[in-house]
């Protein structure tokens, strides 16, 4: 009993905290830049297909979802702006779980939604100690 509290205790910690965010913003940065850099190298097929939800044009629709996708995962994984990166990618994730592909079922956007909610929980958290954000602006 007495081992299981101080497991718990030491568990508990705000360092044992931190780090488990920092895990789950370099994961989720990591993943993300993967996910941009795959339409990166299927740009030109993707350029006339990609899907149109917010009514801008495909291609445009296409740079817009690059540039967050690649852009806002590097500021994760580096750990600046971390609450402005994550906004942009969940709403990102949204869009594409719920208005990329109308008719499709769920289970075909499952992972979208998936990266959506780990974007929320770092808007929520923010960068925490390991992050430039707190070097920078000591939030």
């Amino acid at each position: 009993m007495q081992n299981r509290r101080q497991l718990y205790k030491m568990l508990s910690t705000e360092r044992w905290k931190d780090s488990s965010v920092f895990f789950l913003r370099i994961f989720v940065g990591v993943m993300m830049l993967i996910h941009g850099i795959a339409k990166i190298n299927g740009y030109e097929m993707l350029f006339t297909s990609f899907p149109d939800p917010l009514g801008i044009g495909s291609g445009a629709s296409l740079v817009v979802t690059l540039c967050v996708e690649i852009l806002c995962a590097l500021l994760l994984i580096v750990g600046l702006f971390v609450r402005p990166a994550a906004l942009l990618l969940a709403l990102t994730m949204l869009v594409a779980t719920f208005c990329a592909f109308p008719g499709e079922p769920f289970a075909a956007h499952e992972l979208s939604f998936v990266y959506a909610g780990a974007c929320v929980a770092l808007l929520i958290s923010g960068g925490m100690r390991y992050s430039l954000d707190r070097v920078f602006f000591r939030a």
